[in-house]
């Protein structure tokens, strides 16, 4: 009989066009495609709200679809009055009575093998399926959330932000060590998450599932723009817009000292209105493109410059398995199984940063040789097929323990 599943995930994973839709789409789609029979509930957030009536047959035939609509945006009032409490407002924003409403329906109804949360804030509403279920549960972990406001806490400079994030830290670090415990399993994304919560208190039974590609959604041929440099993400996450705010600052000058006539295409969804000062002749503010797979084909080398963050860049595992030579930082390519100098190359100053740039904009057969190796790794350790087939044994293995 297939595996019985019921997923929780904080959002609606489409259109996929960042790495956090694209790590649960991956996840639904693989599982789906082993033959494990899926329910999905799903949060529909004001911040990425979706018209469920719209989404393609190949998204609804991967699983049974219920959805509540969850108003998350973060509101001055709420988050005043949320300070004389001891609550984390990150993961308040994601309680809602109807939501909590969907999952004792479904429950009623039916019953699971595995119930599955994807992701932190899913993770208030454990009690609710404790209560109406047998299930073995697990919380798939994305991210170590409080570590990546702690780093950005430590980056700010504004006293009174710096204080709040602070709060909002330690909250949020308190949330997760009450709530971990409370999980039958955890699966991490990477090995440094894993570590970070066993030092959180978790002695459950873990283990480490990285982000899966599916190789289907990158074939095809396009030709490559030379001297041609690009980075692609969620522009509202805030570690990205600080990323570029240093590439093109700092990074960008350097390189084009050397190379000046090539172009930097800044790309992602919910770009800042900010960000288009920096718009020259050799820098490019893209905004949401159509085809994300298309764009990165067609352009010769990725910057990945992250200094704040937990968890895997899907992102560069994306650009991985397309072949794409990629320069990132040591936090870039964290929990990512890549050897600096021959799946990427890692630099984490200005002029190390650019120095690489130029090196493989002068180097064709490096740039080549680069991306081979890096798509080849993708193809053995991040395969989609092969990421969800060890997940499903260590399920079977924790069924015979």
């Amino acid at each position: 009989m297939a595996l019985r599943i019921l997923l929780l995930i904080n959002r609606v994973p489409w259109p996929v066009k960042d790495g956090g839709t694209l790590a649960h789409y991956n996840l639904i789609k693989g599982l789906s495609e082993a033959g494990c029979d899926i329910t999905l509930a799903a949060m529909n957030t004001s911040k990425h709200q979706v018209d469920v009536s719209k989404l393609p047959i190949a998204f609804t035939r991967l699983a049974k679809l219920h959805t509540a609509f969850v108003d998350n945006r973060v509101k001055a009032w709420p988050a005043f009055k949320n300070l004389f409490t001891k609550q984390s407002y990150n993961i308040q924003r994601f309680i809602n009575p109807a939501y909590r409403q969907i999952l004792v329906d479904i429950l009623t109804k039916q019953q699971f093998d595995l119930v599955l949360f994807d992701g932190l804030y899913t993770a208030p509403y454990i009690d609710v399926v404790r209560n109406h279920s047998n299930a073995i549960i697990w919380l798939r972990q994305h991210n170590v959330e409080f570590k990546i406001w702690e780093t950005l806490a430590n980056q700010t400079k504004q006293i009174l932000k710096k204080y709040y994030i602070k709060l909002l830290t330690k909250r949020l670090k308190k949330f997760e060590q009450q709530v971990l415990p409370k999980f039958d399993a955890i699966v991490a994304l990477t090995p440094k998450d894993f570590t970070d919560m066993q030092a959180l208190g978790c002695k459950q039974p873990m283990f480490i599932s990285p982000v899966g590609i599916d190789f289907k959604q990158t074939v095809g041929k396009i030709a490559v723009q030379l001297k041609s440099v690009f980075h692609l993400g969620a522009m509202d996450w805030q570690p990205n817009q600080q990323a570029m705010e240093w590439f093109v600052t700092q990074v960008w000058p350097l390189v084009i000292k050397q190379e000046p006539d090539a172009i930097f295409y800044m790309a992602g969804k919910k770009m800042p209105i900010t960000f288009k000062k920096y718009q020259t002749s050799n820098i490019k503010i893209m905004g949401e493109v159509d085809d994300a797979t298309a764009f990165m084909q067609s352009k010769q080398i990725m910057v990945v410059p992250l200094f704040a963050g937990s968890g895997i860049r899907v992102k560069i595992l994306e650009g991985m398995s397309l072949g794409k030579a990629i320069v990132t930082t040591k936090l870039g390519v964290e929990g990512i199984e890549a050897q600096n100098g021959r799946h990427v190359l890692v630099a984490d100053d200005a002029s190390a940063f650019a120095n690489a740039i130029v090196e493989l904009l002068q180097n064709q057969t490096m740039t080549e040789q680069l991306g081979n190796e890096a798509k080849q790794l993708a193809t053995d350790q991040y395969h989609n097929n092969k990421v969800i087939a060890r997940l499903l044994n260590f399920y079977n293995t924790q069924q015979h323990a």
